[in-house]
């Protein structure tokens, strides 16, 4: 019993790792929406330190998916006007959204496999 409750333990502070992670990507841009050079430095290093706790090639073939495909969507939408940045430096948008997008698809991977392990997946 006490494996077991170790494991659980193990499992949520992973996932509280995993809230604060997203919370962090989200809350860098809008802190310095302004400064993209910083927000894209601070939320690649968002980014890195969550790479590299999860130690997984695939969380980080997720990340590169979801940084290009979901850049590339914005892009697109952009470019019909659906909606547009306020401050950008690459192709209308600004470079630390490709971070932000690659830390979104390996934040929702990585603690979906969280609840798995804590056995939500029936």
């Amino acid at each position: 019993m006490t494996g077991e409750i170790k494991k659980i333990k193990k499992e949520w502070k992973n996932i509280i790792f995993n809230v604060v992670f997203a919370l962090l990507t989200v809350l860098f841009p809008i802190i310095f929406y302004r400064n993209i050079i910083m927000a894209t430095i601070l939320v690649g290093f968002v980014g890195i330190i969550g790479l590299a706790k999860w130690k997984s090639r695939i969380t980080l073939l997720i990340f590169l998916f979801g940084a290009i495909w979901g850049s590339f969507a914005e892009m697109i939408a952009i470019s019909y006007n659906v909606w547009s940045y306020s401050f950008t430096n690459f192709l209308n948008i600004p470079l630390w959204l490709f971070i932000v997008w690659g830390n979104a698809a390996a934040f929702i991977y990585q603690t979906a496999i969280e609840f798995e392990r804590l056995g939500f997946h029936k």
